[in-house]
């Protein structure tokens, strides 16, 4: 999967009459020959380790190019309500967390969630009155599935001083009943302090603890390199793992704005770091999602008159993409609707030239929803598409609007055709960040229990552009297309080995790939149970 020797993802070399390679060289921590065994158990010097990989395939590192990676690993120790199909379910799975806080002083708040009233059997949003049934006694807040909507009880309520008299934000919304009292429903702007503020600090636990458990998730998945979209709390988190040697994957570390004036001040540009933790764009949002109908849409939602939220003025967005390309920052902008894809390629169409002083990367993350005019902006003003593939099927069944307008849906084949850059991540723990499902919801743009009915199958991509998205264009998103995504001379040796040759794999069992057992070459040691321990590795290894 080397670009730089001809290899693209619509003619791989497999599908040509190049042998297949079946031998990996490494010397520390880079690939010094990719190629056939024998001649390079030639080239090998004295002392290099041979190991057989048992005839499993081995792939690029896969990477998340949007992961909330302090998010997910919290979720792994919290009430997760993804697959329940009602509110008495959703309850059900936060009882035993309610009898654990009892029990444990010191545990003073209840978070965790992702539950998706579109699944349930009666798709009511919930209130405060159904936690103070199970939970009277003990905060709660939860997330909704796409994180921007919280559920809270009366207790959190009381805790943060919210009651009828606060005054919705700009951008947000503390939903009320008909006596204008707080439901316990906090939509976006009302949202953002508690979920990026106390879901986020030591309330809900140690991060630095947290984040190793999350980083072994990861590597289990094949994911070898992320970038980041939490606060500068879990930057600070992965350099302390660094510093205890325990960093078994690389960071790209987007930036949010609430600490980008210090990032500035101190001299901090997008790039800056090495190749274990580097700093990405600054991260801004100008809309909500699609679940909440806050997604910021040109033309308004069926039957109503709202084009949902644009949570930041023009101005605005105008002013901190300038500010941060000024100071050699890029910006990664949150739009999911087509309206806000506008507004933020109007932003930096405005603010081109700085950014192209500093060879920066502008980046959409998500872009769900493009007007038909603008897929080619994307690829004139070099902006790349950070998008997230099973974001598609998770949603189909809220995509009914889209018929009869001019726009673009999940359209990776219309950006692809267009010469976009694109970059494929998770979004997790929105959804399982699991690449090899994302690869999946691609290439065959279907529910999985629903295979037969593929959702507007004109937009999907081959498997192994999809595999190139999640590889090779990640590295390049984040400035590193010469350093990693593919298995060359002279990458870094982050590799994974799976069960199957997916170029080979029938496109709906490509979803059950595993990397069986994980092999990640790193410094001076090697992981060898997935488990954290480590034991020295050679200077040299042949891995066949």
């Amino acid at each position: 999967m080397n670009p730089a020797a001809g290899w693209t993802p619509q003619n791989a070399w497999h599908a040509s009459d190049t042998p297949h390679p079946d031998a990996i060289l490494t010397s520390h921590d880079r690939i010094v020959a990719v190629g056939d065994y024998q001649e390079l158990k030639d080239l090998a010097p004295l002392g290099t380790e041979h190991t057989d990989m048992e005839n499993r395939s081995v792939l690029p590192g896969l990477g998340d190019a949007h992961i909330h990676s302090a998010i997910y690993a919290r979720s792994l120790f919290e009430p997760d309500m993804r697959n329940c199909r009602s509110l008495e379910e959703a309850l059900d799975v936060l009882k035993p967390y309610v009898a654990k806080a009892r029990e444990d002083e010191s545990i003073t708040w209840i978070f965790g969630g992702q539950w998706n009233v579109h699944i349930w059997d009666k798709p009511v949003v919930p209130d405060r009155k159904a936690l103070d049934s199970v939970s009277p006694d003990i905060p709660v807040a939860l997330g909704s599935m796409d994180w921007h909507t919280l559920w809270l009880n009366s207790k959190a309520l009381e805790e943060l001083g919210l009651d009828r008299d606060v005054p919705n934000p700009n951008g947000g919304t503390y939903v009320r009943d008909e006596h204008g009292e707080l439901t316990g429903i906090l939509r976006e702007a009302a949202a953002i302090p508690v979920r990026d503020g106390l879901m986020q600090s030591d309330v809900s636990g140690h991060i630095d603890d947290m984040l190793p458990h999350g980083q072994r998730e990861l590597l289990k998945r094949g994911i070898t390199s992320i970038h980041d979209i939490d606060g500068a709390d879990c930057l600070y988190a992965y350099q302390k793992i660094r510093e205890r040697g325990e960093l078994d994957i690389r960071i790209h570390k987007v930036l949010r704005q609430e600490q980008i004036l210090d990032f500035i001040s101190r001299g901090i540009r997008t790039g800056s770091g090495d190749e274990w933790i580097s700093i990405g764009p600054l991260k801004l949002f100008t809309d909500g999602a699609l679940g909440s109908h806050t997604a910021h849409m040109s033309e308004p939602w069926p039957g109503t008159h709202d084009h949902g939220v644009a949570v930041i003025s023009r101005e605005e967005l105008d002013h901190w993409t300038h500010k941060a390309a000024a100071a050699g920052i890029a910006s990664a902008v949150h739009a999911v609707g087509d309206q806000a894809v506008t507004d933020v390629l109007d932003s930096f169409e405005a603010n081109r030239t700085i950014a192209q002083v500093f060879g920066l990367r502008q980046r959409v993350e998500h872009a769900q929803y493009i007007k038909r005019d603008d897929i080619l902006r994307f690829q004139r003003l070099g902006v790349t598409a950070s998008m997230q593939p099973l974001h598609c099927p998770e949603e189909i069944p809220m995509n009914d609007f889209v018929e009869g307008r001019d726009m673009v849906a999940y359209g990776w084949n219309s950006l692809r055709a267009a010469g976009t850059p694109m970059a494929f991540g998770s979004d997790g723990p929105v959804v399982d960040p699991n690449p090899f499902f994302g690869i999946h919801a691609a290439v065959c743009r279907s529910e999985p229990e629903k295979p037969a009915n593929r959702w507007q199958p004109e937009e999907s991509i081959g498997l192994p552009e999809a595999l190139y998205y999640y590889t090779h264009a990640v590295a390049r998103a984040s400035y590193e297309e010469n350093l990693k995504g593919c298995l060359a001379p002279g990458m870094l040796a982050d590799f994974i080995a799976v069960d199957r040759d997916v170029f080979a794999e029938d496109a709906q069992a490509v979803k059950d790939t595993v990397s069986k057992p994980p092999w990640w070459v790193r410094r001076s040691v090697i992981s060898v149970n997935g488990k954290g321990d480590k034991e020295p590795a050679p200077v040299h290894r042949l891995l066949r």
